[in-house]
């Protein structure tokens, strides 16, 4: 379904027009439930908005520093030591965890590459392993990210395809209970009596849950992070 398909959706579930009930109102709902669908959905299936992005291992750096928000929604980090390596799980620690100093001869002595681990710090995720070279596109970061909002609802673009190597798309199984969503919103702000359809909305939305529950995530996209021109992303100790 493409934006303009789920606008006419939602104006023919409310009766409505885009007069009476204008594309600037459904847009704001739309992408509202949109991320409240994608957390119920999330539930389910917790790696389906799982999104990797690569940066450069440095030589003997430690510390990197990420943006913010990619922080706040980190879910995983994996590390390639050699170029032709393959890139293995780092284990999270909390820092309280790591009693020792943090000198290179010491880290090296306790931690390996077949095992490394990290910590968080400032902002930062702080690597413990055996001795850092560089590697072009040695971490891999991953990240949870939801649905991009619609710009619009006149697009001609289906919806579940990915707007970018970045964002996701909304997955078109949830675009008419999206639509449905909205619908018993509008119906209850105006005092309008929701449909059976409407009444059924929790039922539905199981059902569906349930069945998105076992897809197959085989496909991996993967996002490059800005250059280090641009955006300071590590730090030397």
């Amino acid at each position: 379904m493409t934006g303009a398909q789920l606008n006419t959706l939602i104006n023919s579930k409310c009766r409505t027009n885009d007069t009476t009930f204008t594309q600037a109102e459904k847009l704001v709902l739309v992408n509202l439930f949109k991320d409240e669908l994608a957390g119920r959905i999330q539930q389910v299936r917790p790696e389906v908005w799982n999104m990797p992005a690569l940066d450069d291992l440095v030589l003997n750096q430690r510390e990197y520093a990420f943006a913010t928000d990619l922080m706040n929604r980190m879910v995983g980090l994996e590390l390639k030591f050699t170029a032709s390596g393959d890139y293995v799980l780092c284990d999270p620690i909390q820092r309280s965890h790591y009693l020792d100093t943090l000198q290179e001869s010491v880290i090296v002595a306790n931690y390996d590459n077949l095992d490394p681990k990290y910590f968080i710090r400032r902002g930062a995720i702080y690597i413990l392993s055996a001795a850092i070279i560089a590697v072009t596109n040695g971490i891999r970061f991953i990240y949870d990210v939801f649905p991009a909002d619609l710009a619009n609802l006149t697009g001609s673009t289906d919806l579940s395809l990915d707007p970018s190597t970045t964002s996701r798309g909304f997955p078109r199984e949830f675009h008419e209970i999206l639509a449905r969503r909205v619908s018993m919103e509008y119906k209850d702000r105006m005092g309008i009596k929701l449909s059976v359809m409407e009444m059924n909305y929790e039922n539905d939305l199981q059902k569906l849950l349930d069945n998105f529950a076992g897809g197959n995530l085989d496909e991996e996209i993967t996002g490059k992070l800005p250059d280090d021109s641009d955006t300071d992303f590590g730090f030397s100790l």
